[in-house]
């Protein structure tokens, strides 16, 4: 029997209420509280809550303001949930008053680099006025790191010192927001200390199951790394079987990006999968009476839980771990299992405990891959001409899957980095098989004891790793590899998903007008990206980046970009990371022209950049060319005869960059400003952007 959309949607309740939970975690996070308007929405909740009591035993006669009351104080709830731990409105939070020093306790895995270890820390106590007091919120803390130290673990107890710095806002255009993404994280600040400024008084305080997991990742990583010998075989392998990254190389990270299989690296459902998979085999037999099957419920639930625990519980695999769990309890009480039901139950159960989650990438791309896959992947099958062979429907069903779950993730991935994999389907195909069997004999090796078969295994494992990434980096070279610079606004990532859902109504329940407006708005936004793509291949402007000490200056015209830097060379890590995202929408990187300039901390020199409408002076001594300037740019606190330089050169503009001390830039402002000359500061500012037709 067909059921219709209304009848469909009572099947999924918890759809209805994550999506209003939802509204109102957004709402919270666009508009910032007071504690005002905090003991407001509690006033609010309340009597919505009260309300829908009496609404409780009126149902019959007020069932629709019932429902539309539950709405409001799901949206109540999501704000209150999101504000509650907000620093205007949280008495204890560590930002509140003048402290000297915190106590707080070491909440992840620490993260080691050469010489330092970086962190977070739940804040248990700050002291105001030689008392301690309780504190709440969490820090980023980064300290040197020697190898005869004793190394700092989860569950540490720590004094610190308050240096707590603000996290800085991203200061070019479409640099990656680390402030938004440590907030995020419920992560207000970081921190900075000396080996002096800190010390560990007490350990093992943090929860005893997840510090007993990280302490079996260790000695998982340990074994992993005393039977690979190859590196990248080894990082490629603890990432992908315990989800243990902390020493994955960037190289890596960016071949798996380009070929669009990142995901192998993040512990998410396919790896739960693989382990379910090989749970079922080995619990095959422990099944028959009422008690031997919820045993093997019990079993299984207790081993997926265990595996996600070890492998850092982030947001993919918790989705993952949440679904299959609701899944096994629906079966074991021979209930009906709805699959976007069950994913909006789990999203809603995360977002319960970690309302900011809403906001992480990670949770957005698992949960929007799994909804294409939901959505698409029936729409797909029956496409299918390979039914009558086996093999050949096993390659189409993958082909499917990737294709469903790309489909809806792609809007997310060229929002936030930009680029498109056009050869993921093949690259998806390729790897399929040797994960598979890398994660066979990864779960091996944690089990088996024996020396001689665990060197066999690692043999057999950095074979097939090897070859897997050879693979990918042969795909990753070919030419069009990647489409990049391609970044989508919220408006258009806004358009896509309505276009999909749209699609999605009109193929389900065949409704003509669903088809129609999917057609429209798939017009609307090819013609919208088409007239953006237009205005960036004839964009001409001029860029001052602010990377702290490093100049980094771009011409822009159409879609030939000229690059001045005194960075070594145009791949350089914080060049890359300030301005690649920006540039590689008017070029592609490699054929940016790349203009070094010396500069060195102890040398000062000036520089002289012309072009046929604008004149450019760097100045980091006393002379000066004597010519009419456009923009000066002042560095290295160049005092010398400043004012008279000004005034013979005559600038539009004055520029002051990193290199320049607070101090002296208060100081030349306001000459400045006495003598009617602009000038901007890109020191911890935003970078300078001219998006006129100069050059």
């Amino acid at each position: 029997m067909k059921t219709n959309f209304e009848e469909q949607l009572k099947k999924l309740p918890f759809l209805k209420i994550v999506l209003f939970y939802g509204i109102g975690i957004g709402i919270a996070n666009f508009f910032g509280p007071s504690k005002s308007m905090f003991n407001l929405i509690q006033i609010l909740l309340v009597f919505s809550f009260l309300s829908h009591l009496v609404f409780f035993f009126y149902t019959s006669r007020l069932e629709i303001l019932s429902i539309v009351n539950s709405y409001i104080i799901l949206i109540f709830f999501g704000i209150w949930n999101i504000w509650r731990t907000h620093d205007q409105v949280d008495i204890n939070h560590f930002l509140i008053g003048t402290s000297d020093q915190y106590i707080a306790m070491v909440d992840e895995e620490p993260v080691f680099y050469n010489n330092s270890v970086r962190f977070s820390v739940t804040l248990l106590a700050k002291r105001i006025d030689s008392t301690f007091q309780k504190a709440t919120g969490r820090l980023m803390v980064t300290l040197p790191f020697d190898q005869k130290d004793s190394p700092i673990q989860y569950g540490d107890e720590m004094v610190l010192k308050n240096k707590v710095k603000p996290i800085p806002k991203p200061l070019n255009p479409l640099e990656f927001n680390y402030k938004d993404y440590l907030k995020n994280q419920g992560i207000d600040g970081q921190i900075y200390l000396k080996s002096k400024e800190y010390k560990i008084i007490r350990h093992h305080q943090g929860f005893g199951i997840k510090a007993r997991a990280l302490e079996l990742r260790r000695e998982l990583v340990s074994k992993f790394r005393k039977y690979l010998k190859d590196e990248d075989s080894f990082q490629i392998a603890v990432a992908l079987i315990v989800g243990y990254r902390a020493v994955m190389s960037q190289d890596i990270v960016q071949t798996f990006s380009n070929t669009g299989t990142i995901h192998v690296l993040s512990v998410s459902g396919m790896h739960v999968g693989i382990v379910f998979i090989v749970l079922m085999w080995l619990l095959a037999r422990v099944s028959g009476n009422y008690t031997l099957n919820l045993l093997r419920i019990v079993m299984l639930l207790c081993a997926i839980w265990s595996y996600t625990i070890l492998t850092g519980m982030a947001p993919s695999i918790l989705r993952a771990a949440i679904m299959l769990s609701f899944f096994l309890i629906a079966r074991s009480m021979q209930r009906e299992v709805n699959m976007l039901n069950t994913m909006a139950s789990s999203a809603f159960l995360l977002l319960l405990l970690q309302p900011n989650i809403l906001f992480d990438i990670g949770f957005q791309l698992s949960y929007f891959a799994v909804l294409g896959i939901v959505l698409f992947f029936p729409l797909f099958k029956r496409l299918s001409i390979f039914e009558s062979n086996r093999f050949s429907r096993i390659i189409w069903d993958s082909v499917a899957i990737s294709l469903s779950a790309q489909i809806m993730t792609a809007p997310f991935s060229l929002f936030y980095f930009g680029q498109f994999p056009n050869y993921f389907l093949i690259a998806n195909l390729l790897v399929v098989l040797p994960v598979t069997l890398i994660m066979y004999i990864g779960m091996a090796m944690m089990f088996i004891p024996v020396d001689i078969i665990n060197v066999w295994l690692g043999y057999a494992m950095d074979w097939l790793i090897k070859k897997m990434f050879f693979t990918l980096e042969f795909l990753d070279q070919l030419p069009f590899a990647t489409w990049t610079g391609i970044v989508l606004s919220p408006t258009l990532v806004l358009i896509s998903l309505v276009f999909l859902f749209s699609c999605s109504y009109a193929f389900y329940w065949k409704n003509k007008f669903a088809l129609y407006m999917s057609v429209c708005f798939l017009l609307i936004g090819l013609s919208t990206f088409s007239y953006l793509q237009y205005l960036q291949f004839n964009y001409t402007g001029f860029r001052i980046y602010s990377t702290r000490k490093e100049i980094a200056l771009a011409f822009i015209q159409k879609n030939n970009i000229t690059m001045v830097s005194s960075f070594n060379s145009l791949d350089a890590r914080n060049l890359v990371y300030s301005v690649k995202r920006d540039l590689s929408r008017f070029s592609n990187w490699e054929d940016i022209n790349f203009l070094p300039l010396i500069s060195y901390d102890s040398v000062r020199t000036n520089y002289l950049i012309q072009k046929p409408n604008l004149t450019i002076q760097i100045m980091e001594h006393s002379l000066l060319s004597h010519r009419s300037t456009d923009i000066l740019l002042v560095r290295k606190n160049s005092k010398w005869n400043f004012i008279e330089n000004v005034r013979i050169i005559k600038p539009k503009l004055v520029l002051f960059d990193g290199t320049n001390s607070d101090f002296n830039i208060q100081m030349w402002r306001q000459q400045l400003d006495d003598m009617g000359v602009a000038h901007y500061t890109i020191k911890n500012n935003f970078a300078y952007v001219w998006d006129k037709e100069l050059l």
